[in-house]
């Protein structure tokens, strides 16, 4: 049997909850904007419905706070482009040839600011080859719960309208998902699932991870049939990064990992990155030390995930050889692939940082390295090491030499290269408390010439 994630707590599922109850949990807000969506629907003459994470969510007692999955029995590009008009967001992705659509629309009501929809064409899937996209056509709503992954996420409730008021209709739950739910179960749907889309591998993961889920017997033999047959090396390489994306965007992707490494995936996907004791205090003290930029104390409420930050935090530990495997395996976005990058040199200069350093010195040791970058090295380095480089994030960083290089000109140094040097120089000075005004700042480059 797969481990369970031992640090994830699942919330109590509420099974006997109706319908019009579950609806009535989302925010104001979001309960407008769907009210409008399924005005609009009705007069198209389709059908919309709440479906997947959302009335998962709901069913554990939680209120979705971004994304919102919403399945229709018609043309959801074309709702898409109705709803993103009525209701002033925008369409940010359609795919004609899937029948889906992506809307952001902007909603006070959650922490980001912003609800992102994703509409979906009830469909049926068929999969030519392993791990390839598959072929789709339309289907009812039914058809379209039977094609899903897990059983918790194959739960539907119909969304209808009354002058524009949001009302829920029936719910929908063939594969008893709530009951899984209740005994923290995560179960596949069918017996190919995993071959036909191995990324249902890392969802199941992820879902596991932040709900305290075990996968029952079979689920368990799929899972491990699936990574003995190689089917994760199957997907593109930008198909198991989006996932990795998607698990960095988790409140806990150090838990994440951790079970990773127990369902034997790790290997397969970041040969090298392994969970660690550290690496679990680390992440520990990014969700209770205040911000590195700002001196505040710590947040009593979960923190928003950063997965730039986390990923430097998975990573720490890592070699510049074993950063550099990742990154020519997948196609890393820029700001991920420079922080990464500058982990393993940012890693050694810590014990001169921990040593009795004037701020200069700090400075001159930190300024090459990315705000990103030294922010994980707070949260990675308990002690001195990491107080020193938020104080750097804070109050040395944002420093302004008295002087510049247009200053130093007037005073009569030449352009080229001892500008730099007396810039850099002065800098020290500055920060170290030797130089304090423009008068002393210009006493102190003649000084120097």
């Amino acid at each position: 049997m797969l481990p369970l994630n031992r640090g994830a707590v699942k919330p109590a599922p509420a099974l006997s909850t109706t319908p019009a109850e579950l609806i009535a949990r989302l925010p104001p807000a979001i309960t407008a904007s769907l009210g409008r969506a399924a005005s609009l629907a009705a007069s198209r003459g389709v059908r919309l419905w709440l479906i997947g994470g959302a009335v998962r969510d709901l069913l554990l007692g939680m209120s979705p706070d971004r994304d919102i999955d919403l399945a229709v029995e018609g043309d959801a590009v074309d709702l898409a482009a109705a709803m993103a008009d009525a209701l002033g967001g925008q369409v940010h992705a359609r795919h004609q040839e899937f029948g889906t659509a992506t809307i952001a629309l902007p909603c006070a009501d959650i922490p980001c600011g912003v609800l992102m929809l994703d509409l979906a064409r009830t469909r049926v899937e068929s999969y030519p080859q392993p791990a390839m996209l598959p072929v789709v056509r339309p289907a009812g709503i039914a058809e379209d719960l039977h094609r899903r992954d897990f059983s918790i996420n194959a739960i539907t409730i119909a969304l209808l309208a009354d002058e524009d008021q949001l009302q829920a209709g029936d719910l929908l739950d063939p594969f008893d998902g709530r009951g899984d739910l209740a005994d923290g179960r995560l179960r596949l749907l069918h017996p190919t699932s995993l071959r036909d889309d191995p990324t249902r591998i890392l969802r199941g993961l992820r879902l596991a991870s932040r709900l305290g889920l075990r996968p029952d017997t079979a689920t368990a033999e799929q899972i491990a049939n699936a990574l003995a047959q190689g089917y994760l090396r199957l997907l593109t390489p930008e198909r198991i990064l989006g996932e990795i994306c998607l698990a960095l965007d988790e409140p806990r992707p150090d838990a994440a990992l951790a079970l990773s490494d127990a369902w034997g995936v790790t290997p397969q996907i970041a040969p090298g990155l392994a969970w660690s004791e550290a690496m679990a205090q680390r992440f520990a003290r990014s969700r209770q030390v205040g911000d590195a930029h700002r001196d505040v104390p710590p947040n009593p409420q979960p923190p928003t995930p950063n997965p730039q930050l986390n990923a430097g935090l998975l990573c720490y530990d890592l070699s510049a050889e074993q950063i550099a495997s990742i990154a020519g395996r997948y196609p890393l976005p820029t700001p991920f692939a420079r922080l990464l990058a500058e982990l393993p040199k940012l890693r050694a200069t810590a014990l001169t940082i921990s040593a009795d350093t004037r701020p200069g010195q700090i400075d001159l040791l930190l300024r090459p390295y990315s705000d990103a970058a030294i922010s994980v090295l707070h949260y990675a380095e308990a002690g001195l090491t990491g107080q020193r480089a938020a104080h750097y994030l804070r109050e040395i960083r944002p420093a302004r030499s008295p002087l510049d290089g247009r200053d130093l000109q007037r005073l009569g140094v030449a352009p080229g290269p001892m500008i730099g040097k007396l810039l850099a120089a002065l800098r020290a000075a500055y920060l170290n408390g030797d130089v304090q005004t423009r008068e002393q700042a210009e006493q102190w480059v003649r000084s120097q010439m």
